[in-house]
């Protein structure tokens, strides 16, 4: 490869096709790890939101829910929650409001609560907006 003139063109054409290769390829997967990052930083603004409505749900049945909880799911909507004072602010990334609900049932002796939301661009799987 190398000899007394120096680097040859088919030499300096190859290592110049190998570096541009390696570029492109390192630019590929920049570009994949910054969409993918932007998309966990905005599921995880809305996983924050479906924590405020299950946060607002607990103290709800803590302070003044009356029934006994069963195995049937009990729905309690955001209008509920905001009648009792417990306010909870869902607004996503674009300052829209969202709509929510939590369904909430006890099975042996353990209270599950699942929260739901909805925004412009984002909705809870399984959510149903007749339950608001």
């Amino acid at each position: 490869m190398l000899n007394k003139k120096g680097w040859g063109l088919k030499e300096m054409l190859l290592l110049s096709g190998l570096l541009a290769i390696f570029l492109f390829i390192a630019i590929f997967y920049i570009y994949i790890l910054y969409a993918n990052f932007d998309k966990d930083v905005i599921n995880k603004q809305y996983d924050n939101l479906e924590n405020k409505l299950k946060n607002a749900t607990e103290v709800y049945l803590d302070k003044y829910y009356e029934d006994t909880l069963t195995n049937d799911y009990v729905t309690i909507s955001l209008k509920v929650l905001r009648a009792y004072g417990l306010d909870v602010d869902l607004y996503d990334y674009n300052g829209e409001p969202c709509n929510g609900y939590v369904r909430v049932n006890k099975s042996k002796a353990i209270v599950n609560i699942e929260p739901y939301i909805s925004c412009e661009k984002y909705e809870t799987s399984g959510y149903e907006s007749w339950r608001e």
